[in-house]
């Protein structure tokens, strides 16, 4: 299931062999619309971890959809992530104690809080049923 309905969009199946074609899609109109490699590079990498849990947790049965809309907004570039599985709520997912060690460190939460720090803003929501994350870079 590949399908690509505007030059800014892509949609796959949310299984984890589909991971490094949306990487290069978002990397690709990230670069057209002028971000810097390194921000780039941080901007796939947080893609990998809002993907990785799309793949993980949205959909127990099996994959379902996943759908990236990349668009420029005048001073910004959004990527947003949008699925049909399970509801998210980024609100229950706790910050790390990142001064605790790491034998005592609670797992989980690390990767969401690397999104939070790579996007300008971050905006996880649910509207008609889908789960939407977006992330707003600054030019």
């Amino acid at each position: 299931m590949s399908k690509s309905p505007s030059p800014g969009s892509i949609s796959l199946l949310a299984e984890l062999a589909n991971l490094e074609v949306l990487q290069n899609h978002l990397a690709d109109c990230a670069t057209r619309f002028g971000l810097e490699p390194r921000r780039i590079g941080m901007l796939t990498m947080a893609l990998e971890e809002v993907f990785v849990n799309i793949c993980d947790y949205a959909y127990p049965a099996g994959p379902g959809p996943v759908t990236l809309n990349c668009r420029d907004e005048g001073e910004h570039f959004v990527a947003e992530v949008i699925d049909e599985g399970e509801a998210f709520d980024l609100g229950s997912v706790a910050e790390p104690d990142l001064d605790a060690d790491l034998e005592t460190r609670r797992i989980g939460g690390l990767g969401w809080f690397l999104v939070r720090k790579i996007a300008d803003r971050l905006d996880c929501f649910r509207q008609d049923g889908r789960n939407i994350v977006r992330l707003t870079l600054n030019r």
